[in-house]
């Protein structure tokens, strides 16, 4: 599939920088008897201990030796990147969008272009792999920036105190104190179906999260990057194999005094406040006196963390690091969309099909939807398009693009009003989220 995918055309977005210093030193993938020294190399550059995350990483049931490529000469390692294999839930479709880690240069090389020039080659190697996107979490985006990539996505979290939410859900009601519907427990091993299940009523509709199959499950359960997971049992509360006498209505993953992730079956979401009861609780009980909640920024339990006078944070940066992305393959990233665009137009009730153009840095791309089809190529421009930079191309067509900000700042050209008006229909700005549970640090 890769070697197919990687030979059609059009060429991806992906490029040597305008005056990038050329470099003759070899990029290779690497291989299984690599990994010892990548491993000492991570912790040398890095200046910690990486035994965990290296081991997770290459416990990733996507993963392969040949997604880390390595700058070396002879022998020697001076740089390493790798790439993870993903698949994206953007609203009703999926989209492979692959994430870039650990990319790193010797100090000593530093600051004389070999950080572009492996980043240039991941670029190219997660397109060629089947990428239509890459996603990435940095601390410094302002190297990310200068290669197009985008700040996408943002984080959100709340926090308070543990006692004052208890009382604003005593006040609720929670915990259910007769006639109890339901039990909050520990989750057992054999109950990983009943998480998927959860997970999967609530993606329907998302952008940005990961889809997980079995193996991916399996993986994320046995990556220590958790202390507790806690279950939302309806029916008696017992211990039963599968779910014959019990159902399990909700989950939340609990690390040290944050919940890195919290669903409920849709039709169930009083078990949220239930679980929030049970982790408060046992957060007194570990002299843990505040609480912070990851979530979307539209979950309920933020206005629960806001009643009980904490406060909700909707930012770019989180622990200095940032969400960013770029469209590696804007045609097939749009084609895998073509259903999203279907419904947007037939929202929209436009009488006629909807043709929207787009050059970016000298390449055209050409969008035809209508109620029925869409689809996307390239090499075409027709009559209302939109002139922009490959960073605002990748936040128009991932939903975050502001268009009022844009527009004033002028950093989106309309060659028509149409273009406009076609392109608020077809990229309205979308509550992009990155659950942080799949991609929370082991040390």
């Amino acid at each position: 599939m890769d070697a197919a995918i990687s030979s059609l055309e059009p060429t991806p977005l992906v490029a040597t920088r305008p005056g990038a210093k050329r470099i003759r030193t070899p990029i290779v993938p690497a291989a299984t008897a690599d990994h010892p020294a990548i491993h000492y190399f991570l912790e040398a550059v890095f200046d910690r201990n990486w035994a965990a995350e290296f081991r997770a990483a290459c416990d990733d049931p996507n993963y392969r030796p040949g997604d880390r490529l390595l700058l070396r000469r002879g022998p020697r390692l001076l740089g390493h990147v790798r790439i993870s294999r993903r698949t994206m839930q953007f609203d009703c479709s999926r989209v492979p969008a692959y994430g870039l880690h650990e990319l790193c240069i010797i100090p000593s090389m530093r600051r004389q272009g070999y950080g572009a020039y492996l980043l240039g080659a991941a670029e190219r190697a997660m397109a060629d792999a089947g990428a239509y996107v890459g996603w990435l979490r940095t601390s410094s985006p302002h190297f990310f920036r200068r290669s197009g990539w985008a700040l996408c996505g943002r984080h959100n979290y709340s926090r308070a105190d543990a006692r004052s939410l208890l009382a604003q859900l005593w006040q609720r009601g929670v915990p259910q104190r007769r006639g109890r519907a339901w039990h909050i427990r520990p989750w057992r091993q054999w109950e990983t179906g009943s998480l998927a299940r959860i997970y999967q009523q609530n993606l329907f509709g998302a952008h940005g999260w990961p889809v997980r199959d079995d193996g991916y499950w399996n993986w994320l359960l046995g990556r220590p990057a958790f202390d507790e997971i806690y279950v939302a049992i309806e029916g008696p509360e017992q211990l039963e194999l599968g779910e014959r006498n019990t159902r399990l209505i909700g989950y939340a993953v609990v690390r040290g005094a944050r919940i890195i992730e919290l669903l409920t079956a849709p039709d169930r979401p009083r078990a949220a406040l239930e679980l929030l009861a049970r982790i408060a609780t046992d957060a007194l009980e570990h002299d843990r006196s505040d609480l912070t909640f990851h979530a979307p920024a539209e979950h309920p339990l933020h206005g629960v963390f806001l009643d009980a006078g904490g406060l909700h944070q909707h930012v770019q940066a989180d622990r200095g690091e940032v969400h960013m992305a770029r469209a590696l393959d804007p045609v097939r990233l749009m084609q895998a969309m073509a259903e999203v665009f279907r419904r947007r137009v037939e929202r929209a009730r436009v009488s006629s099909p909807v043709e929207l153009g787009f050059f970016v840095e000298g390449r055209k791309y050409l969008l035809e939807a209508d109620g029925d089809s869409a689809q996307a190529s390239a090499h075409r421009l027709g009559r209302s398009y939109l002139a922009m930079n490959v960073a605002d191309f990748t936040r128009l067509l991932l939903g975050q693009l502001d268009w009022d900000w844009a527009l004033r700042d002028r950093r989106i050209e309309c060659s028509t009003a149409l273009a406009q008006q076609f392109g608020r229909i077809l990229f309205p700005t979308v509550p992009l989220y990155r659950p942080v549970w799949d991609e929370w640090p082991l040390a």
